[in-house]
């Protein structure tokens, strides 16, 4: 089913009109026709049944059949701070990260990123797209707010989830499975370094924020990998 978020609250209204992009994005994109069904998630969160109804020259009208009951969303909400990659790696992750169910995306520079920001190249617009994106295609009832880039310290004291890991290829005897067996979080928060992995003292730092240090096994994955997998892994054990 196709669906599309939109910034206006559809609650008694029995006519819509999308804005110019979802406009675009349904007639253009999609070339969907009169009568054809889609959803729309609205301000206040709530997903609608709706319906083509007409066509202007840069407009689409929907009618509004019906709230839909029931939620797509995960029992757990999970951050994933994310130290930022190069190139399409982190656009990758952002992609399948919301596929996946995440909440919340915080990009982090850790010490051994190959990306640097200047002030001029912050890549957050460009990562929020992607992640509407996903999440029109996902079927998913929020879009993940991606947030602008934060220092490595700065992300571990900020992290406030109920609990918080660090996969670390160096890390020995505690699992992932280990940690989160047998509980419910409402909140998880997930750290994931970069390229090159986390350095020995941001993972004692992380220690020194209450952040865990687990081991995803015997093999070391790679950056892009490691997110969408510790994710596919906790929304199992939390979610089936």
């Amino acid at each position: 089913m196709v669906r599309i978020f939109v910034k206006d609250s559809l609650n008694g209204k029995e006519e819509y009109t999308p804005g110019s992009e979802d406009a675009h994005y349904l007639s253009q994109v999609l070339r969907m026709r009169e009568g054809e069904e889609l959803d729309i998630v609205d301000a206040g969160g709530a997903v609608y049944r709706a319906y083509i109804s007409g066509f202007g020259k840069h407009s689409v009208t929907v009618t509004v059949a019906g709230r839909q009951e029931g939620t797509n969303e995960p029992p757990v909400k999970v951050t994933l701070y994310q130290s930022v990659s190069k190139g399409e790696r982190m656009d990758l992750t952002i992609q399948k990260a919301v596929e996946l169910g995440v909440t919340r995306i915080v990009p982090v520079m850790s010490e051994r990123c190959i990306v640097r920001f200047d002030g001029k190249k912050d890549r957050s617009d460009r990562w929020q797209k992607i992640a509407l994106e996903a999440a029109r295609q996902s079927g998913r009832d929020i879009v993940p707010v991606v947030t602008v880039p934060k220092p490595f310290a700065d992300a571990v004291s900020e992290a406030d989830e109920r609990l918080k890991i660090i996969p670390w290829e160096e890390a020995s005897g505690l699992t992932l499975k280990g940690v989160v067996s047998g509980k419910k979080p409402r909140s998880i928060a997930v750290f994931i370094g970069p390229e090159g992995g986390f350095t020995p003292a941001e993972a004692d730092m992380a220690r020194a924020n209450d952040i865990t240090p687990v081991t995803l096994g015997r093999r070391i994955l790679r950056t892009e990998t490691a997110g969408p997998a510790v994710l596919a892994m906790l929304l199992y054990e939390m979610e089936l």
